[in-house]
C-alpha cells in the first residue's frame, strides 16, 4: 500500500487519563499501531472501555496522544488543515440549547471555514441529505434524540469533507434512517471518501466495513477483513423451486418451507442435511435457485479472538 493511500494513521499511539481525587495517571490506549485506508470503511468494535471512542477523538486532533503520533492526511491530526477535512460526529451530540437547527449547522460550517452563499448552500443540501428541512428552524432543544443523531450527521457532511470520524453513529436512529444513512455512507465511499468509525452493532459493521478493528483493554487485538476470520459454516439458506411436495415433505418438516415470491420456497437446513436436499434435486424434486451459507455471528468469532 502506497503511502498515499494511507489517509489516517496512529504510529505507536499512548494516551493517559487521570482520575481520582489525586488525579492519578490511568493508561487508556496502549501502543496503538493502525491505519485507514483512502476510500474505504474501517470500524473499530469491542467493548464498553476498550478505547474506541478515545481513538476517536485522537484522529479528530481533540486530544494529544502522550506518545506517539496520530496523521491525518500525511500531517499532525491536530493541524486546522488536516481538521478542516474531516467530518466528525460523536456519540452524544453537543448542541447549544437555544439556537435554531439551522443557526447550529451555519456555525459549524463557519468554524469549518465557509461562508457567505457557499455556507448558506452546504447548510441547505446537509439539511436535505437527513429530512431535516422541514425543522430547520427549530430550536435544538426541541429535537427528540434521533433527530439530534440526524442534525450531528448533517454537520459532519456540510462541508464536504474527505473523512468521517463516526462514534456510534447509528445510535438513536430508527430503522428507516440506519437504512438510509448506510447507503449515504457507501455512496460516500463510492465517490472517493473514507470512513473511520465505532459501533456496538456488528450487523451493520458486517454491512459496511472494508476492514475491522478489535479492541480489548486499550489494545488492537486484530485487525483485518471479516471474509479472512475462520466463521464455520452452520446451516444454509435455500430459495428452491418444488416440483414434488409430498417428496419434499417427506424430507424436509413442511413446516421448515415458507412461501416466496414466484411461487418458490425459501427454507433453511444444517450441515447434515445437504445430501437429502441434493437428493431431492437429482430426482427432479426441486431446483435449488439459490443457496447461501450461514455462518457463525460476527460476534463469537470476534470475541473468542
Amino acid at each position: 500500500m502506497m503511502a498515499d493511500d494511507i489517509v489516517l494513521q496512529f504510529n505507536s499511539v499512548d494516551y493517559y487519563y487521570r482520575s481520582g481525587f489525586f488525579l492519578t495517571k490511568k493508561k487508556c490506549l496502549n501502543s496503538i499501531d493502525l491505519s485507514v485506508n483512502r476510500g474505504s470503511v474501517t470500524s473499530l468494535v469491542g467493548p464498553n472501555g476498550a478505547g474506541k471512542t478515545t481513538t476517536i477523538k485522537l484522529a479528530a486532533g481533540l486530544i494529544r496522544p502522550d506518545i506517539g503520533d496520530v496523521e491525518l492526511f500525511g500531517e499532525s491530526a491536530e493541524l486546522p488543515r488536516s481538521r478542516s477535512r474531516m467530518g466528525l460526529v460523536t456519540e452524544v451530540q453537543y448542541a447549544y440549547p437555544f439556537l435554531m437547527l439551522r443557526e447550529w449547522i451555519s456555525m459549524l460550517c463557519g468554524l469549518s471555514g465557509l461562508k457567505g452563499r457557499v455556507l448558506i448552500e452546504s447548510v441547505d443540501r446537509a439539511l436535505e441529505l437527513m429530512g431535516l428541512v422541514d425543522m430547520a428552524k427549530s430550536l435544538m432543544k426541541n429535537l427528540s434524540k434521533g433527530q439530534l443523531q440526524r442534525a450531528g450527521i448533517a454537520q459532519a457532511f456540510a462541508h464536504d469533507p474527505d473523512i468521517l470520524l463516526l462514534d456510534e453513529p447509528m445510535s438513536g436512529l430508527d430503522p428507516y434512517w440506519r437504512y438510509k444513512f448506510t447507503k449515504i455512507i457507501l455512496e460516500f465511499k463510492e465517490k472517493g471518501g473514507t470512513v473511520f468509525f465505532s459501533s456496538h452493532i456488528l450487523s451493520d459493521v458486517e454491512m459496511l466495513s472494508d476492514k475491522v478493528v478489535l479492541m480489548q483493554n486499550g489494545e488492537v487485538k486484530w485487525s483485518g477483513t471479516l471474509d479472512s476470520l475462520d466463521r464455520h459454516v452452520q446451516g444454509y439458506e435455500i430459495i428452491a423451486k418444488v416440483y414434488d411436495a409430498r417428496a419434499v415433505g417427506a424430507v424436509l418438516s413442511p413446516s421448515l418451507l415458507v412461501d416466496h415470491p414466484g411461487g418458490k420456497k425459501v427454507f433453511t437446513i444444517d450441515t447434515g442435511q445437504v445430501e437429502d436436499v441434493i437428493g431431492l434435486m437429482s430426482k427432479g424434486d426441486l431446483f435449488i435457485e439459490s443457496l447461501v451459507p450461514l455462518r457463525d455471528e460476527i460476534e463469537r468469532v470476534l470475541f473468542r479472538l
